[in-house]
C-alpha cells in the first residue's frame, strides 16, 4: 500500500475557520474512506496522509462523500 501526503495550502491554523475544516476533511476521510488517515500542519499548511491518491481523494469528495 502506498502512502500518499496531500498538502492542504487552504487549511491552516489559524483563523480557527481554517483549523475546523483542516479537522472536518481529516474526520470525513478517517471514517468514509481510510480509517487510517492522518494529518498535521507543515509550514502553516495542513497535510493529509493517507492511501488515497489525489484523484481518489477528488473522487471522494465530489462524488462518494456522505453528509
Amino acid at each position: 500500500m502506498s502512502i500518499h501526503k496531500h498538502v492542504l495550502s487552504g487549511c491552516s491554523p489559524e483563523p480557527l475557520a481554517h483549523y475546523l475544516k483542516a479537522l472536518g476533511i481529516i474526520r470525513l476521510v478517517s471514517q468514509q474512506k481510510d480509517s487510517k488517515c492522518r494529518g498535521a500542519w507543515r509550514d502553516d499548511h495542513f497535510v493529509l496522509v493517507t492511501k488515497l491518491q489525489k484523484e481518489e481523494l477528488e473522487k471522494f469528495f465530489l462524488e462518494e462523500y456522505e453528509p
